[in-house]
């Protein structure tokens, strides 16, 4: 192996150990947040009756998702390019499914379709100029962490629902409870999390004064 060789392994494996290392304490900082915290809803400051992107994504996480469809924007297979159809209780994205750094099961993916419907939602309500709330994106993340875990009967499938729900959490922590960026180059989501890392630890310095 040649010494160039030998740097670039290096650089490799010290960007891994970074990486690693930023979602480490990525995790840690979200659980001391979301610690003892009720299951996000509306605030009080956004217009449930006047938006039908918030009324929409109220129904799904609630306790009749099938009536979902009820209040589906009008224009939303036009903004979005598709209309959601029904999977037994649950709308879905019919081309939607499970990106994950880590391998899920199969058995998930009705609900990452549900998921991949909500985050639309979240989409939508942005390009048409009315974006939802920070409530609405981790109402949606806990509706398919939960979802996962009733699914599962076995440790392995205990493990990959819990570590969904952790990476979750983090990618929705680190853009801010926001609509889902477009897709981002490693590059990018090191850096942000980094950045969100810093912030969190210096404001936690600070507010300790």
């Amino acid at each position: 192996m040649t010494s160039e060789d030998s740097s670039y392994t290096w650089r490799r494996a010290a960007l891994r150990r970074t990486v690693w290392l930023l979602l480490g304490l990525a995790v840690i900082a979200v659980h001391m947040m979301s610690a003892g915290r009720a299951p996000a809803t509306a605030d009080a400051g956004t217009p449930i009756g006047a938006n039908a992107a918030a009324q929409t994504l109220q129904t799904l996480v609630g306790p009749r998702p099938e009536a979902t469809i009820r209040y589906l924007p009008a224009d939303f297979a036009t903004v979005m390019g598709y209309r959601p159809r029904l999977d037994g209780a649950y709308p879905i994205n019919p081309d939607g499914g499970c990106s994950s750094p880590i391998p899920l099961p199969t058995r998930f993916e009705p609900a990452c379709r549900t998921h991949d419907f909500g985050y639309d939602l979240l989409r939508y309500a942005q390009r048409t100029g009315k974006p939802l709330g920070p409530w609405a994106r981790p109402a949606l993340d806990h509706m398919l962490v939960e979802r996962m875990r009733a699914l599962c009967h076995d440790p392995a499938c205990g493990t990959a629902a819990e570590l969904a729900g952790a990476a979750l959490a983090v990618n929705t922590w680190r853009q801010h409870s926001g609509p889902p960026a477009a897709s981002e180059s490693m590059t990018t989501i090191v850096a942000s999390t980094a950045v969100r890392v810093i912030a969190e630890i210096g404001g936690g310095v600070g507010g300790s004064r």
